[in-house]
């Protein structure tokens, strides 16, 4: 039954008129791709840095989703870092000192933004001791709870400090020795456990300090209060820590090729190191890298990954003529062969053929049905 559905699903989405830009995790023809890529995750500490490589447009995210989509091996925890931007490093390269700070600086946002998707990825009762803190949602039953235990709390203590307090406060007759003691053994009781409690919680929030001046002379102390602020070098502890308390072993890193930063990839292969050889984190962690052919050349794809997966892009200017002629036959187009035939030399990408596709059938639906379609689609190209 799964079978029949997914294949009357895929049946029902080649129909459809309208096409997503976005990658699809029911690639086709990647068998051999997936088996590589399974291969080299099992090789543990052997292979811990993984590049997907090929051509923008050749279909690297959705061979990732859809691994992770068919994957059934449980032993298999992904958490993916996506630095999307769609603007390209326009920064001249003649001149060096000119160029130095604006590349310091990304940089730095780089390894930011990889260090807050790694944190705001996962839960904050899963990473309890974590610096790094973020709003929470305080639902109004657990509020309650917490009113009514604090309550309580001060209550018992009250009573152990004022045996008389209840009976003093309420306005009632003195209650029996019996009662008073059980009240006084069950405000011990509530009293230790709430006492307990808060010196849990101070001790979690006191490690969250981080001292960064003491001054004996003057009696003074700062507290770091920029600690949102760091980059990957400075709190390395805290990936250590994020790794030692989650079990995911896979992180997939895509779109930090598009900012030309070979530096960063440098750090993260130290980290990744790091990672594995500290005691304190049990699986082996692996790096999964999508980056575009062009990023590394020679010796350097080789110093930088320990295995590498060149993905063969779904369409190039020699076969967008088939995708596009199934398009129009699917949806019963009036396109001519001959014009399909010609735009398909400048169609290299997927995205772009769906995206032409997508515009050229919601012209075709709000225009008058007399117009040339060739026109049409030509305008629509142009």
């Amino acid at each position: 039954m799964p079978y029949i559905y997914d294949k009357l699903s895929r049946e029902k989405s080649d129909l459809n008129p309208y096409h997503p830009l976005s990658p699809t995790d029911e690639a086709k023809n990647i068998e051999h791709y997936i088996d590589s890529l399974d291969w080299a995750l099992q090789q543990g500490k052997r292979i811990k840095n993984i590049a997907i490589s090929g051509p923008f447009g050749s279909g690297k995210s959705s061979f990732i989703e859809t691994f992770q989509k068919r994957n059934r091996n449980r032993k298999y925890r992904f958490l993916n870092i996506s630095l999307a931007t769609f603007e390209e490093s326009k920064e001249p390269k003649t001149s060096k000192e000119s160029n130095k700070k604006p590349a310091d600086e990304t940089l730095r946002l780089i390894e930011l933004s990889i260090l807050q998707q790694l944190f705001y990825f996962e839960e904050d009762k899963n990473i309890p001791d974590s610096r790094f803190k973020k709003i929470k949602n305080h639902r109004f039953w657990r509020l309650v709870f917490l009113t009514s235990a604090i309550s309580l709390f001060l209550i018992a203590l009250t009573n152990i400090i004022f045996p008389d307090f209840l009976t003093d406060i309420l306005r009632i007759t003195p209650l029996p020795i019996q009662v008073k003691e059980w009240l006084h053994y069950v405000s011990l009781l509530l009293s230790a456990l709430g006492a307990f409690y808060i010196i849990f919680r101070s001790t979690r929030f006191l490690q969250g300090f981080v001292i960064s001046k003491l001054s004996f002379k003057n009696a003074e102390i700062e507290i770091d209060t920029q600690i949102s602020k760091s980059i990957l070098n400075k709190h390395i502890d805290e990936i250590l820590y994020f790794f030692e308390v989650t079990n995911y072993n896979i992180v997939v890193i895509e779109d930090l090729d598009r900012f030309e930063q070979a530096e960063v990839f440098t750090k993260l292969r130290e980290i990744n190191l790091l990672i594995n050889n500290s005691k304190k984190v049990k699986q082996n962690v692996t790096f999964i890298y999508a980056v575009r052919d062009d990023m590394f050349q020679g010796y350097d794809r080789t110093k930088f990954f320990d295995f590498t997966i060149p993905i063969i892009p779904v369409i190039n200017s020699s076969n967008s003529i088939e995708q596009l002629s199934k398009i129009v036959k699917n949806n019963a187009y009036d396109i001519s062969d001959e014009l399909l035939d010609n735009i398909s030399l400048f169609i290299d990408d997927m995205r772009l053929l769906n995206n032409i596709m997508n515009e050229y059938h919601l012209y075709s639906k709000s225009l008058d049905e007399n117009l040339s379609q060739d026109e049409l689609l030509s305008k629509v190209v142009d």
